[in-house]
């Protein structure tokens, strides 16, 4: 099978092919003019002849009927024959005139014409003279035998003339004929092939361009699917880029991320601006590392979960790492997920949370399948849960350094740095509404003699019950602090002196009701003595107000003790 020739050389030949079968099919058309004109010629010369044989033969017939007109009328002495005879030679001086003139085209047959017409005058005197009756009776026997002799001789020479120009006029038809033949047979061919080679040509062009068409078309598609890649790969690029832009802020705003909560809001913004139409949930371990608690959740759940994971419910905390499934054929499902939640067109990716080899948390992110870009978006979201697990771990360590600064690690209650930093501020917010605040400060009865005789680990043990039975009196806007040694501080916002002495009777009572064990042994009931200033009765002044409540408290601890003591009057 012959190769195709290259598309370049194709098109090099294609104008000199057109110009082929163009002119091929010219020349076909010339010579289809030119044969419909030497056929109307080849017709004209073959009439010509037949014409002339025409004529030969009607000559011949009138030369006869003559002889007969003229031999009945000697014979049979009818007056009928003789008009006959004088037509008969009439009608042959008329064919041969037209003879004459028939063959100018041929000399020779126009000379053999002319003597044709001469034998024929001659033969027709002496067939008039038989017309004559009596002459012809008058005449010696043997010059009739001559004359008889003569005639017939003369009939033979007109024979043979005759003969002679139909011999050769057929042999001109018969010439005629070939001719034509050949020129038609030669025309037939010559416009066939012509015809052929051109189509051929034609056809060759024409398959050519079908194929430049095709390659021309595929080309074009190529051109289309590779615009198409292009813009895929722009909007891809765009994407990636956009990404990259919102997980370097992410990264910029983590760092200065002060709670959880700011950390947890951030996140979910993120999460579903890098993937749109996304929802999820993020579960932290609060209070046993064995299972972990949904703190936050966004988007139109497409998957559901439980609000509270045990670790060994899900894949990626197993095995550490992030576990991806997409529909059906996505791999196994994690437990938390609910079971009759449709799978067909959905992913989920859960990623752990960890800092440090230490898991704090999973981030658990469900979408459909058409919504997204996966591998990047899967990408994206464990770069996010990587970058939050430090900063989780971040959070904690300084929410952990924090509390070291403003807790007591012995009792749990704040530390005296923490109770004058927001004492002032306290006070401030209460003259802003014209709300009182009491101070109350407290003192462990005895608490160096008990410490003198249990020894030091023992009074650690009731400084510690102490900051628990205060923690749990408290409100929550209350500020329970150690204020050094054996002497606490409770700030009490938006209560007056006589609310402030009631649950100063209440902390006593506490106190007092319980018995200390240390070292299974019991270490006898614990009092306190509690001296209370309010503001801004007693002062609205901070340092000053401290100084009107430790007065009180030394008056207390002067009356006895296990009591307490507002200022200007003993409770």
């Amino acid at each position: 099978m012959p190769m195709p020739l290259p598309p370049s050389r194709t098109r090099r030949l294609r104008i000199p092919a057109v110009a082929i079968a163009l002119v091929l099919l010219l020349g076909a058309g010339v010579a289809a003019v030119m044969g419909v004109r030497s056929f109307q010629a080849a017709s004209a010369s073959l009439e010509h002849s037949y014409r002339v044989i025409n004529l030969l033969e009607a000559t011949d017939a009138a030369v006869r009927a003559a002889e007969a007109n003229a031999r009945g009328f000697r014979n049979t002495r009818q007056a009928e024959y003789r008009p006959q005879f004088f037509a008969a030679m009439g009608r042959a001086d008329r064919l041969t005139g037209e003879l004459v003139e028939l063959t100018a085209d041929n000399p020779q047959q126009q000379a053999r014409a002319r003597t044709l017409v001469e034998a024929i005058a001659a033969h027709m005197v002496a067939m008039q003279a038989l017309l004559d009756i009596e002459a012809l009776e008058a005449t010696d026997p043997a010059e009739r035998r001559r004359d008889a002799g003569i005639n017939l001789r003369r009939v033979g020479e007109l024979a043979a003339l005759s003969q002679e120009m139909l011999a050769v006029e057929q042999m001109l038809l018969q010439q005629r004929r070939d001719r034509s033949e050949r020129e038609a047979t030669t025309l037939v061919l010559f416009i066939v092939l012509a015809m052929t080679i051109a189509l051929l040509l034609l056809g060759m062009l024409l398959v050519g361009l079908s194929r430049e068409n095709r390659r021309s078309r595929q080309l074009e598609r190529e051109a289309r699917h590779a615009v198409s890649e292009l813009q895929q790969a722009l909007v891809l690029r765009d994407t990636l880029a956009e990404q990259r832009r919102t997980q370097s802020v992410y990264a910029g705003l983590l760092q200065s991320c002060q709670s959880s909560d700011e950390l947890m809001a951030l996140t979910v913004r993120t999460v579903q601006d890098l993937v749109p139409g996304s929802s999820g949930r993020l579960y932290l371990s609060k209070t046993s590392p064995n299972f972990l608690e949904s703190v936050d959740s966004f988007g139109t759940r497409v998957i559901s979960g439980s609000d509270v994971i045990m670790h060994d419910q899900c894949w990626a905390l197993r095995r550490g790492q992030p576990h991806y499934t997409r529909g059906r054929s996505g791999g196994l499902r994690c437990a938390h997920i609910d079971s009759d939640t449709p799978v067909d067109g959905v992913s989920s990716l859960c990623v752990p949370l960890a800092a440090q080899g230490t898991s704090l948390g999973l981030l658990h992110v469900s979408g459909n399948t058409s919504d997204t870009v996966e591998d990047n978006d899967a990408t994206m979201i464990i770069s996010i849960a990587e970058q939050m697990g430090m900063a989780i771990a971040n959070l904690q360590l300084r929410e952990s350094l924090r509390l070291q600064s403003i807790r007591d690690p012995l009792t749990g209650l704040f530390n005296r740095r923490y109770l004058e930093e927001n004492l002032v501020r306290e006070m401030l917010r209460c003259e802003r509404r014209r709300l009182p605040l009491s101070l109350m400060m407290l003192d462990i009865d005895h608490f160096k003699r008990f410490n003198d005789e249990h020894g030091h680990a023992a009074g650690d043990a009731v400084l510690a019950h102490v900051g628990r039975i205060l923690q749990s009196l408290v409100r929550a806007e209350d500020l329970a602090c150690r204020y050094g040694g054996e002497e606490f501080t409770i700030v009490l916002p938006e209560t007056d002196a006589q609310a402030a002495i009631v649950r100063g009777r209440e902390i006593g009572r506490a106190m007092s009701s319980l018995t200390i064990r240390h070292m299974d042994k019991p270490l006898g009931p614990v009092t306190i003595s509690i001296g209370i200033a309010t503001a801004p009765h007693d002062s609205a002044d901070a340092g000053l107000l401290l100084e009107i409540a430790d007065a009180a408290l030394y008056r207390a601890k002067a009356e006895g003790r296990n009591s307490v003591v507002r200022t200007s009057a003993q409770a």
